[in-house]
């Protein structure tokens, strides 16, 4: 285009009244409503040359700071060349105008023509500028509302359909039923070929796998994923390049996202080859990638609360197996004081958990003598309590059989090496109470030191006779005795006492106990057992405790 074309400004009234600029005018309009089937750069072109009577029209479209031709009726030759810029006036050099084709302040195009035969053109050019701009500006804002509903349009369609997918993964309950409900809704979501789902499996179980057209990863490669948390990535190119760092296999095309809850992944998710109506295959786009992700969401939260459903009931029917548990074990416990006269006794016990691995028992012997006993399992809950239940059950077996204490503990320990699992044990504190009653017999297997408090306030420490049971494949121990006047009390308990811990974990000790013990000894038994109870719970002052207490009293009336 040559350096120094001439320019004109905006049309006049007088011009466009001239007979030849409304005859114009009236051509071009007649010629836009024709053949409407055509695409508007054509029908532009074509007005344009039955207004201005010009032997070649070209349309050039915005885009940008470019311009696309939208047509151009020369069939041979140069095409018109478009202007080096925007413009703001009609452009005339020689043969040839360039009209701006304005509209609402803004440049939709340019209008070239060449061999205009117009006498006055620019003025007419500039008034089909004009009309031509706002038959683009019309065109395009209809394209924009098309291309908005059509945009709303799909949007309530994702939306419909995923709230149709959350309604049928909101009620599978099964974990299994429900990965394959997620993968076949997400290849069908996304018009994929195939399709791998991969969720983490629970407390060291292993992965669960669900593929549909061959397997696009291998479970292990789980692990090494680098897929952010909650979005898509796309790969249009799986076959070469990996995605997220892992190679896919038997896939040109890929969409993966990750299935996670906030601060925990569940598993991945990835489907494969986007597929055509006529079979070919289609790059997934980022429309796809939201789609995916927005369904990733909704099977994450169905996977997890899924999982919660099944923990909840399992932790359901743990706590059923509990408290049947407990009841059992409340059945070991005695019932009733056995009626010893000149002896007052009390005994309890209080477990951390429902079952605990703390056990007490008294024995009335047919000559008149008392037996009793008090024990402490190694561990806690269900494998203790199972334990303490053997304990129960062996000393029931063998005490009538027994000839001393120490045949009746070896007994014990024979039963509980058969019987027990291996690495478990307890200590065991079994006593005797003659029937004069000046004397107890016992047997300590390595439990904690029992307490006799004198009726003078001295205390004296009945230590460990052996190992505990089950310790060792062949334990020894050894019988003791001890006097219990008039006055005198005994105190067997085991270390959920004196290892009771408070906020500064520091231990009640075996010293506060002692001391417990002297200042309440001249009390009812039942009164000293609930004060004890009371002083290590005051001082652990509500830090909850680990370790079960059980105590027995045995206290020789004055």
């Amino acid at each position: 285009m040559p350096s120094s074309p001439t320019r004109s400004g905006a049309v006049s009234e007088d011009a466009l009244r001239a007979p030849g600029s409304v005859s114009g005018l009236a051509r071009a309009l007649a010629a836009l409503k024709r053949e409407t089937d055509k695409p508007l750069p054509v029908r532009i072109a074509e007005a344009a040359l039955a207004a201005v009577g010009a032997r070649r029209a070209a349309v050039y479209l915005r885009d940008g700071d470019r311009w696309l031709l939208g047509f151009d009726s020369g069939k041979e030759g140069v095409p018109i060349e478009p202007p080096k810029a925007l413009l703001e006036n009609v452009v005339s050099d020689g043969g040839r105008l360039w009209v701006p084709l304005d509209a609402e302040g803004e440049t939709h195009g340019c209008l070239a023509l060449e061999g205009v035969e117009h006498e006055e053109p620019e003025e007419l050019a500039a008034a089909l500028g004009w009309i031509f701009g706002s038959v683009l500006a019309a065109s395009r804002l209809s394209r924009l509302v098309k291309d908005a509903e059509f945009e709303i349009k799909a949007r309530l369609l994702e939306l419909e359909s995923l709230y149709d997918l959350g309604l049928s993964l909101s009620g599978q309950l099964d974990i299994s039923a429900l990965a394959d409900e997620v993968l076949y809704r997400s290849i069908s979501l996304t018009d994929a070929r195939k399709g791998t789902l991969i969720v983490f499996g629970e407390r060291g179980a292993g992965p669960l796998v669900r593929s549909v057209g061959g397997d696009l990863l291998p479970a292990h490669a789980l692990w090494s994923w680098e897929l952010p948390e909650g979005e898509a990535v796309i790969n249009n190119d799986a076959a070469r390049v990996p995605t997220a760092g892992v190679q896919l296999s038997d896939c040109s095309k890929c969409l993966a996202v990750s299935i996670a809850v906030p601060g925990r992944r569940l598993g991945v998710l990835a489907v494969a080859d986007k597929e055509s109506r006529d079979g070919r295959v289609l790059d997934f786009t980022p429309g796809d990638a939201r789609l995916l992700s927005l369904f990733a969401n909704q099977a994450s939260a169905a996977i997890e609360t899924t999982r919660l459903h099944r923990e909840a009931i399992e932790k359901e029917r743990i706590e059923r197996e509990l408290e049947l548990a407990a009841a059992i074990q409340r059945q070991l416990l005695p019932r009733e004081l056995p009626h010893t006269p000149g002896f007052e006794l009390a005994g309890s016990t209080l477990p951390t958990r429902q079952v605990g691995g703390d056990y007490f028992d008294w024995f009335p012997l047919s000559d008149g003598r008392l037996g009793f006993v008090v024990a402490d399992v190694s561990g806690k809950g269900i494998p203790a309590a199972l334990l303490v239940s053997t304990v129960h059950a062996a000393i029931h077996l063998q005490i009538d059989a027994s000839e001393t204490i120490v045949d009746l503990v070896s007994r014990i320990d024979r039963h509980l090496q058969r019987f027990s699992p291996a690495h478990k044990f307890l200590t065991l504190f079994f006593g005797l109470l003659e029937t004069g009653g000046d004397l107890v017999r016992y047997v300590s297997a390595g439990h904690n030191p029992a307490l006799i408090a004198r009726s003078g306030g001295v205390i004296d420490r009945l230590s460990a006779t052996g190992v505990p049971l089950g310790l060792l494949p062949r334990g020894s121990w050894r019988e003791e005795t001890a006097p219990l006047h008039k006055g005198d009390l005994l105190c067997v308990y085991t270390d959920g006492f004196t290892e009771a811990t408070n906020g500064d974990d520091e231990e009640f000790g075996l010293e506060r106990l002692e001391q417990g013990v002297r200042s309440r000894r001249t009390l009812p038994t039942r009164q000293i057992s609930d004060a004890l109870y009371g002083e290590v719970a005051s001082f652990a002052a509500g830090i909850p405790q680990y370790d079960d207490q059980t105590l027995l009293i045995i206290k020789r009336e004055a």
